[in-house]
């Protein structure tokens, strides 16, 4: 409880500070401004962070679960250092909190049962340098999603159709938000390149009684940017992972690996964004069995179009309506197709505050019903 206390008094704190400065953007408490002499004067540190209640409504009465009765959607708070090391190298922090507020505070119906109060979402460091470019360690964005994935993890229920969020676990299968990783980018013309190395992680328990244990693995992407507002994405992700059944003692290696592309266009108050990618050995057939563990191949498609009209009247700063969907196919291991699209609209309030509505009609293998989904974010 006390450790609660603490984590909930940082939050808090952090929130009050920048509650009063512009949204949506990091907050600077200190910039590096170097002095002889004066060690301090090297650092900047900035804060962030985005506060989102959320509501889903199934139709057909399929899901009765905390979400109905609104839950947390995606809290965190976020902390990053940068300091000048020499002219041109410096050492960076970065450090991302996820709060699950309504389990802080027990409401009961509104969390999972096996949910926890905080979780680590990214936690790295490393060396910065503009000539030399960027290297760093820890839990962090996986190359695969910053070429791909990100481009369409853009509206609220989303990332449905491809691979970060839907293998294994993403933190440890090494598609989202990856343990144990160390990366590097740099820019070479219009290029970002990015390279990274999986190193063995600890085991995953996904609850079924198997072991799920990463023993290596890495990705390569690039980042082509045609035009200032164009840009083309393709990366590649293998890991090599072994699942086990301590009951009996089988255990079967896999090599998995993601293949993807992904466009990103912003033209004027237009947005538009697509990708796709091929998973093998990567999404679940949800058979428990290590030799039947992950379907050997499927496919995902992910799309979105949406135009900002700028209000500027009271307290409305503009109004984005837009057109998302999905597609997510099993070629073998498992025979299952899910389809989604949408329409959805977003509010951007004064003072950092968005409302966002959607409802996406699906037609899927398991009869999903269609989502109804409303979303209070407020961004400092």
């Amino acid at each position: 409880m006390n450790t609660s206390l603490r984590v909930l008094s940082l939050c808090c704190g952090a929130a009050l500070m920048t509650a009063s400065f512009a949204s949506q953007a990091e907050v600077t408490l200190l910039k590096a401004d170097p002095q002889a002499g004066d060690p301090l004067s090297r650092l900047t540190f900035q804060v962030g962070g985005s506060i989102r209640p959320q509501v889903n409504h199934q139709t057909g009465g399929k899901d009765s679960s905390y979400k109905r009765d609104g839950f947390d959607g995606g809290t965190r708070f976020r902390f990053s250092t940068d300091y000048a090391l020499f002219d041109d190298v410096s050492w960076i922090n970065y450090y991302e909190l996820g709060v699950n507020i309504p389990k802080l505070f027990d409401w009961d119906h509104h969390y999972a049962e096996n949910a926890h109060n905080t979780t680590r979402r990214q936690l790295y460091t490393g060396l910065k340098s503009a000539t030399w470019g960027q290297l760093t360690f820890g839990q962090q964005n996986s190359v695969y999603y910053d070429v791909v994935g990100a481009k369409t993890d853009i509206w609220d229920y989303d990332m449905l159709g491809q691979a970060p969020g839907n293998g294994i676990n993403g933190d440890y299968d090494g598609s989202y938000r990856s343990r144990q990783m160390l990366k590097y980018k740099n820019s070479f013309g219009d290029a970002d390149v990015y390279a990274s190395y999986l190193f063995d992680d600890n085991n995953y328990l996904p609850g079924d009684g198997l072991r799920y244990k990463r023993k290596g693995g890495g990705s390569l992407g690039v980042d082509y940017h045609i035009t200032s507002d164009l840009t083309l994405g393709a990366a590649w992700n293998y890991t090599r992972a072994t699942m086990r059944n301590p009951g009996n003692g089988e255990s079967k290696d896999y090599n998995q690996n993601l293949l993807g592309t992904a466009l990103s266009w912003k033209p004027g108050n237009w947005t538009f964004s697509a990708g796709g990618g091929w998973y093998q050995n990567f999404l679940l057939t949800k058979n428990h069995d290590v030799n039947d563990y992950f379907a050997g191949d499927a496919w995902g498609v992910e799309y979105y179009a949406g135009y900002k009209f700028p209000i500027q009247q009271y307290a409305v700063k503009a109004i984005q309506p837009y057109f998302m969907g999905d597609r997510l196919e099993y070629v073998n291991g498992r025979q299952y197709q899910r389809i989604d699209n949408g329409l959805g609209v977003t509010l951007f309030l004064d003072y950092g505050f968005r409302v966002d509505y959607e409802h996406v009609f699906t037609s899927s293998t398991d009869n999903q019903g269609d989502m109804n989904v409303v979303r209070l974010r407020y961004d400092f």
